[in-house]
């Protein structure tokens, strides 16, 4: 009875379906960790104004990736930080507590210059020729790069109109990729690995980014644009890790 029954109301009763609410990714820039003069729109994913703001996850997992469009030319850097970093700062890497990649193409960390990279090399110079990635050379004059007191180590001209990153330099329309596996920091332009891999990152690190000049970036979390390397992923919140 029970089977005829069944079979007498299939196709008539509706079917079930379960509806999945996609969930806002949590991970966003931190209006608690950043500097006086910043401006956050677009959600939690644009940055503008001058100085730094943080992200507001760690980077606890083994193989982090996230992506930062360059909307806007400008002054500008992306990387890595403490909480302890100086945030009112323009310009990232000037402190002990920041690992970045600066829009005149210097990586840089406490002020020393890690990496220039090269246009007509179409790769990274170490700075002073040192056979040690990602260390400072000991003795290096910490750069002033307050916002007009240095120029681009490239003319803007030097690269092709379009943000296409042919020139191996960033410039307004590109993406840079971050990686960081608790051993190495890599910075990636336009899915392309720029070989400035930058040793000894300490502490809990956040992803930061710093602007000033107009300068507008957007932190890019999930969806990437080039997609993260072989075994990294997107940041996730540490409560997903236990």
């Amino acid at each position: 009875m029970f089977c005829c029954l069944k079979n007498c109301l299939n196709g008539v009763l509706p079917a079930q379906s379960v509806h999945i609410t996609k969930t806002a990714n949590p991970v966003q820039l931190d209006s608690s960790h950043m500097g006086h003069e910043v401006v956050i729109i677009k959600n939690g994913l644009r940055a503008c104004g001058t100085g730094g703001v943080l992200a507001n996850a760690p980077l606890v997992q083994s193989k982090s990736y996230f992506e930062v469009k360059l909307q806007q030319s400008g002054h500008w850097s992306i990387g890595l930080a403490t909480q302890q970093t100086d945030l009112n700062q323009s310009v990232g890497g000037k402190d002990r507590e920041s690992w970045c990649l600066n829009s005149n193409h210097l990586v840089l960390h406490g002020g020393d210059v890690i990496y220039r990279l090269d246009a007509s090399k179409g790769s990274a110079v170490p700075n002073g020729g040192q056979n040690s990635p990602g260390h400072t050379v000991p003795g290096t004059v910490p750069v002033d790069l307050s916002p007009i007191s240095a120029p681009p180590a490239f003319p803007s001209s030097a690269s092709p109109p379009g943000g296409s990153g042919e020139s191996g330099l960033p410039q307004e329309g590109d993406t840079i990729g971050v990686a960081y596996d608790h051993v190495e920091l890599n910075f990636y332009l336009n899915g392309k690995n720029l070989n400035v891999p930058v040793l000894n990152v300490r502490g809990t690190v956040y992803p930061c980014l710093f602007v000033d000049d107009g300068a507008i970036l957007d932190i890019v979390l999930d969806n990437f644009a080039y997609g993260p390397p072989p075994g990294f992923e997107r940041i996730l919140v540490e409560q997903s890790l236990l």
